[in-house]
């Protein structure tokens, strides 16, 4: 009798055990969804990374958090990548989508899948205020632009002009400041943040800006064309809702007014 009662018991606990792994089992959670995102944030007010507080922030990284959300992605996850080697990390897919106001390029839309252009941008010609420069001064002169950067096909076709590239942006505008360079070729939002927040001593002034604007799109690997549909679906949807105009005006105010956006 001992012996057929401590048999039950076993089989009962047995039984106990296994409910709890089946019930362990449903209970784990969904994996989440993550979209992996490329930019290089040294470019406020488009990308810019806080580094006291671990956070990306600006003008793309909104535009994606909110739209991976219209994707159906848990989660838009930033990888801080050199700018130079945004695109070419498409082609080993260790990221998802290249976003850092890129335009829309014929060599880049060869190479990469892209969406549909979410701004326009023109560019800007920024010399030293007390230099009093003009675009009649241009030839021969030491033009700065950010490396890699649209703004190059706008300083070549100034004559003989001695361009100098730059890491970002801001050490290209800056160089105007020093006297390292007379001019500086940046697109035209940029410079106007630029103008406004970083320029204390308000000794830059702009003397031109390109004819051309150019489309800002994102890129992905030419593979990923449905990742491209879906991003160009949300982002349709997004401009409907107004939110777009919202995030529009909260970082660029009237300075929307220097480009067709």
């Amino acid at each position: 009798m001992k012996k057929t009662l401590f048999l039950i018991i076993s089989m009962l606990c047995l039984l106990m055990l296994a409910g709890c792994g089946s019930d362990k089992q449903a209970a784990a959670p969904a994996a989440e969804k993550v979209l992996r995102v490329a930019t290089s944030p040294a470019s406020p007010p488009f990308e810019l990374y806080l580094k006291d507080q671990n956070k990306f922030t600006g003008f793309d990284i909104d535009l994606m958090n909110d739209l991976g959300k219209k994707m159906g992605y848990d989660k838009v996850e930033f990888v801080n990548v050199e700018f130079q080697s945004l695109l070419t990390g498409l082609d080993s897919k260790d990221y998802d989508l290249a976003v850092n106001n890129f335009s829309s390029t014929k060599e880049r839309r060869e190479k990469y899948a892209y969406s549909e252009p979410y701004a326009k941008a023109a560019f800007s010609i920024v010399a030293k205020k007390s230099s009093k420069l003009t675009m009649n001064d241009i030839a021969g002169r030491k033009v700065a632009i950010k490396k890699g950067a649209s703004a190059a096909r706008v300083a070549k076709a100034l004559p003989n002009a001695q361009i100098i590239e730059y890491p970002q942006n801001e050490s290209a505008l800056h160089a105007v400041e020093t006297g390292e360079a007379d001019f500086a070729i940046c697109g035209n939002l940029t410079t106007a943040y630029y103008m406004t927040h970083t320029d204390d001593d308000n000794c830059l002034t702009v003397i031109g800006h390109s004819d051309r604007q150019d489309d800002l799109v994102m890129y992905a690997n030419k593979d990923n064309n449905e990742l491209i549909q879906k991003l160009n679906a949300a982002l349709r949807d997004y401009k409907k809702s107004g939110e777009y105009k919202k995030l529009i005006n909260f970082y660029f105010g009237d300075i929307e007014k220097q480009a067709e956006i």
